[in-house]
């Protein structure tokens, strides 16, 4: 059995007691091992009370809880980056919470040390110590390999082909070693069924009529996202009966208003009834929102690392339009999803949503497409991949 550690970010817990996609995905794993026992995780995570309680139940994964940083951590970080310019042979770890991973895993060796996004840089002295064979990077957004990370890793584990051929292209390291390890979610919280009567009431709650074909977003409301972009999509499409339901926030775990989430508001007050916007939802209440909506646009402008809310939509039964980016299209098929280019992306967005609300046949295959294309992405099907990356050089393919 592999020991394997995991070091998340400083950012948000584990248990993902406050949300966040990578607590999310590791919490998966952590909870998926409890069945299986493939692997002996020791997970890094940021302090927090109520993870800390809940990870009391975990028999096969060990969570150390890093501390806040002090005062004087944050001294010591700056006098550490400093020295780093003159000190030749060793790198110095000049953030508090990664000198403490690497005390414990000096103590406490393990077979794999994953970085799950983070400081990249800061595996450094990590690669030196245990050597780069044993370090890995989990890429979870678009990254390419520039030179102040490069030759850190010994394999990269890509969350889409799309990501790991980026990773490839940019990497002057010929030696390392590549993986694809689609993601997931967790299916049991959409897999949950709302009633006929609960989704028609739902929706009356927004407005919508059971003549309305109700559009759904769900995502950060960031401007690489593209939520301006189908808000305004919306607002030109000359049909009252097509609405569009907004859910999420400029963070993940909260309503926070930014310039931006100003802007998309006053273009969603142009809309008056034919858009509500919720903000934030906790992602145990999504299921019934997604079960009460016609269809999901994802109008993503950047290139996408891969389809994590796409996954949601299916698991929900939606046909989805999503633009063609990154590794969104290696999730969402052309049988779940009509693809739209960015470059003209209100226009595109708006043909495509008239053409979809209109045609109940295409819908219903979809949905069904939907349903299956699902099941290509559970939970067990990431916990295997990801465990089989450290126990062969291949990982089952779709």
């Amino acid at each position: 059995m592999k020991k394997i550690a995991l070091v998340l970010p400083e950012v948000y817990p584990v248990p993902a007691v406050k949300g966040g996609a990578i607590e999310e995905l590791v919490t998966i794993l952590i909870e998926q091992n409890e069945i299986e026992q493939k692997a002996e995780f020791i997970v890094f995570s940021m302090a927090n009370d109520e993870a800390k309680e809940k990870a009391k139940a975990y028999q096969h994964t060990k969570i150390v809880y890093i501390p806040k940083t002090s005062v004087a951590d944050r001294v010591l970080n700056r006098i550490l980056r400093y020295s780093n310019h003159f000190i030749k042979g060793k790198t110095l770890i000049d953030i508090a919470y990664y000198r403490r991973v690497f005390r414990h895993l000096k103590a406490n060796p393990v077979d794999a040390i994953v970085a799950e996004g983070g400081l990249y840089h800061e595996m450094r002295r990590f690669a030196e110590e245990f050597g780069k064979e044993k370090v890995y990077l989990h890429i979870h957004h678009h990254l390419l390999c520039e030179p102040y990370i490069d030759c850190l890793y010994g394999g990269v584990i890509g969350i889409s082909e799309f990501i790991t051929k980026e990773w490839l292209r940019t990497t002057k390291d010929q030696t390392v070693r590549p993986y694809t390890v689609y993601n997931c979610v967790n299916e049991d919280k959409f897999n949950k069924k709302i009633t006929a009567e609960e989704r028609e009431q739902l929706r009356a709650e927004f407005g919508f009529t059971p003549e309305d074909t109700v559009v759904m977003y769900c995502g950060r409301i960031l401007e690489v996202k593209g939520a301006r972009e189908l808000v305004q999509a919306i607002i030109n499409i000359n049909d009252p009966h097509i609405k569009l339901l907004m859910i999420g926030s400029a963070i993940s775990g909260g309503n926070t208003t930014t310039p931006y989430v100003s802007e998309v508001e006053a273009l969603v007050e142009q809309a008056k009834e034919r858009i509500k916007f919720t903000g934030y939802i906790d992602n145990k209440e999504l299921y019934r929102y997604y079960q009460s909506a016609d269809m999901q646009v994802i109008p993503s402008l950047w290139e996408e690392a891969a389809g994590l809310i796409a996954i949601e939509g299916m698991l929900s039964g939606l046909p989805l339009i999503v633009t063609k980016s990154g590794g969104m299209i290696e999730y969402a098929t052309k049988d779940v999803a009509i693809w739209v280019e960015r470059e003209g992306i209100v226009a595109n967005l708006e043909k495509e949503i008239k053409e979809l609300a209109g045609n109940l046949k295409k819908r219903e295959e979809m949905r069904e497409a939907s349903l299956g294309r699902a099941k290509v992405f559970p939970k067990s099907r990431f916990y295997h991949d990801f465990i089989e990356v450290f126990e062969h050089e291949g990982i089952r393919k779709e």
